[in-house]
Order: structure tokens, then sequence, then C-alpha cells
């Protein structure tokens, strides 16, 4: 295991005027993990006196989300642009437009192939020197073999990744099964900073509003899982644990609920196990509607293969739900970190139903993981996890995070 930079996780203890540049291939209003990490980490540096601009590729539809940062679009409204070389010629144009204007003094990257990529041509160009963090995003660190994911299988693709983190002046781990990926870089230029949540989105009030929306009966117990459906989420594994459980009376009151994009698919499943009234996969919900499903369950399952740092993981912990998690990159890391849960052998349904039944039938267990979920959440807040990216920013420019940069004036964005 590498020996990583540990940057403070103490609030700032003065406002910054940096200008920093979070550029990033996929953006909102597409909907998944690092879209969001983007979003909320803008408005929390924007919210600590950064001037931020996001500068992301052109996505159909609407942004519907609260945001006090500038962004600006590239690329990707016309037909075939990402093939054509297109979207990369405008993302690298974008970038030093956005910094001719207003000079930023930190470059952070979200993503460690594309956007990175751009990041690193544009570098080449030698009309971008501003310092360059590069924060790897799911599969383009990780691996999962078996499954077929992850970028760096592809030689092609490993070889760019290495060069653009290798080239980077920073890279952060949002965890450290992503810091051991990393074992090409030099240990003094990783940061581990993990994903962050806002902890006051979140009730630590139990709630029914899945129970009233499913029909179930207040003593029934939600088991929650939340994310799109895609192999690597394990989703299948959860459904097979409950028809293990179906005909178990100590079970008989747990309920396993899946929200999140094309989880309908699992239907057909769900339908040949018979456990219509027992799992239920519920479409993309209102993120409102997310909060008050966490406030609803019990405790909190991920499946999963392969994860970086679950926001999900971490949103459950904010509403006090134990976690059961597999043993896989990643996944592990927020329980054995945190002392919130029970960890079990991925692909093995019959492990997650003995974690089950042991919460069932200790409700100090229970209890113990629930308060020490809520004891550790805070520590995720995206104001600490916001200070401690700005404490990075101004180790790699602290010349930038100057007097003078104060006297700049930041043009809105588009």
């Amino acid at each position: 295991m590498q020996q990583v930079n540990a940057i403070s996780s103490g609030p700032a203890k003065h406002k910054t005027t940096m200008n920093v540049c979070l550029f990033t291939d996929s953006f909102l209003p597409k909907i998944g993990g690092m879209e969001l990490v983007v979003h909320n980490l803008a408005n929390a540096l924007q919210a600590q006196g950064c001037r931020v601009t996001v500068i992301a590729k052109y996505f159909k539809g609407t942004l519907s989300f609260s945001r006090r940062y500038a962004i600006r679009r590239y690329g990707n409204r016309i037909p075939f642009s990402g093939r054509s070389g297109y979207d990369a010629l405008a993302g690298i144009a974008a970038l030093l437009r956005a910094h001719h204007r207003n000079a930023f003094d930190v470059i952070h990257c979200h993503g460690a192939s594309y956007a990175a990529s751009r990041v690193y041509l544009a570098k080449r160009s030698g009309l971008l020197r501003q310092p360059v963090i590069i924060t790897p995003h799911g599969e383009d660190i990780q691996m999962v073999p078996e499954l077929g994911y992850g970028l760096r299988l592809q030689k092609k693709w490993d070889r760019i990744i290495r060069r653009n983190l290798t080239a980077a002046d920073r890279v952060t781990a949002i965890s450290t099964t992503i810091s051991n990926q990393l074992d090409f870089i030099p240990p003094e230029k990783i940061a581990m900073i993990p994903n962050g949540i806002f902890m006051s989105d979140f009730d630590t009030q139990a709630r029914h509003d899945l129970h009233r929306r499913l029909g179930l009966a207040p003593e029934d117990k939600i088991v929650l899982s939340v994310g799109r459906h895609h192999r690597v989420k394990g989703y299948a594994y959860g459904v097979r644990t409950f028809n293990i459980l179906r005909h178990l009376p100590a079970a008989q009151h747990l309920k396993y609920v899946i929200i999140g994009k094309d989880v309908e698919r699992l239907t057909p499943a769900i339908r040949e196990m018979h456990l219509q009234r027992t799992v239920f996969a519920i479409p993309q919900m209102d993120r409102e509607d997310i909060v008050r499903a966490y406030a609803s369950a019990w405790c909190f399952l991920s499946p999963s293969l392969s994860e970086g740092l679950s926001l999900v993981s971490l949103e459950a912990m904010a509403c006090g739900l134990p976690l059961i998690v597999t043993d896989v990159p990643g996944n592990a890391d927020i329980v054995s970190d945190n002392g919130c849960g029970m960890i079990v052998a991925a692909k093995e349904p019959r492990q997650i139903a003995d974690a089950l039944l042991h919460l069932m039938a200790h409700a100090d267990a229970h209890e113990q993981f629930r308060q020490r979920a809520l004891q550790r959440a805070p520590i995720y807040d995206w104001g600490v996890i916001a200070a401690r990216y700005i404490a990075l920013y101004r180790q790699i420019a602290p010349e930038n995070a100057s007097a003078g940069v104060q006297a700049r004036v930041a043009r809105p964005g588009v």
C-alpha cells in the first residue's frame, strides 16, 4: 500500500479568492456519480470564496440543478463530433479561451481519460502553464476483467491514462483502493480526498414514504440500494439474496428496494423468482424522493463488484443506515474506515442473507452501526471536503492565491 499525502480535513481558516477551473468530459444534466461530484464540489468551493468555472461537454437536456458557479460548454452539438475529434479540439479551445479571459490559478480535471487528454494537450501546446490536478473516476482507473469493465483493460487507454496522470502536478484518490491503483505515480504526488455529501440534505428521522408508496406495512424493514443498473453494481446478487430469505420466518418483514436508472430491467428476474411483493425496482426518482427513501430504509446494501467511494453509501451513512457492502475495491473501505456496517464476499447472496439475519436478530448491533454512521458522516460533508481541496490548490499554486488574485473580476459563465 502506498503512503500518500493526507490533506487536512479541517475547515478553511479564511476565505480564498482562487480562480478554479473544474474541467470534465461528462456533466449534468446527465446523471452519474462523477457528474454530481463535480456539481457539488463546484458549489462548495464557490461557497468558500473560490471563483469556479465548470468547463464540460455539451449534453442535451435542461440543467435544473441549483448552481453558484459559471459553466461553459463545448462540442457535441453536431453529429459524430466525438468520433471526428471535434470534441477534443473544442474542449482544448474552450479551456484556453476561458483561461485567456480570466486566468485560472489551478485546473482540476475530473476523469483521467478523455478530459485529462484535453488538458494534457493544452499544456503541451505551451499556451497553458497552470498546475493541473486530476481526480480519476470509475472506469478511468478501476478494472473488473471478468466483466470487461475498465478502460485500462485496453492497452491504448492504459497507456494514455498513465501518461495523463503521470504528467499531472497532483492526483487525488477518493479511497485507499483507488490510491493502490495508482502504483505508477510517485506517492508524494497523490492526495487522499474522498467524495462528499451535503449533510444538511438528509433527514435522520425515520419516515414511511416508501412503505406508503409500495403498500408495505409499517413493521416491514426496507433494505435499500440506490444507483443505475449496471452489471458492476451487482443488483442481481441482491435479488438472489431475497430468494434465499423468502421462506424464512425471521425474514418475513424484510423487503428489498432498488432505485435507479434502468433498474426495471431486473423485473423479469424478480417475476421469475416470484418476488414481486418482496423485491421492488423503482426507476430513477427525484432527488427529494430519494432523500425520503433513505429515511424510510432500515439498512443499506451495496452488492457491487467494484466501487471507488460510493456517494450513495455516504448518503446512507448521513441518514444513519447501517451498511452491508461487498469486499471489493472501494466498497469495503467505507465500512472498514468507519465501522458502520458489515462486509460480505462479492457474488455471495448467502453471505448477504446471513448479514441481514444477523442485524435482524441483534438490534444492538444495528443500533451501534447506526450511531457510528451518524458520528462519522460529517467528515464527508462537502464543506470539509472543499476546504481540503482548497488546501491542495494552495500547495501547488501558492503564488497565485495572493492578494493580486483578489483584484480580478470574474466574468459570468454561459
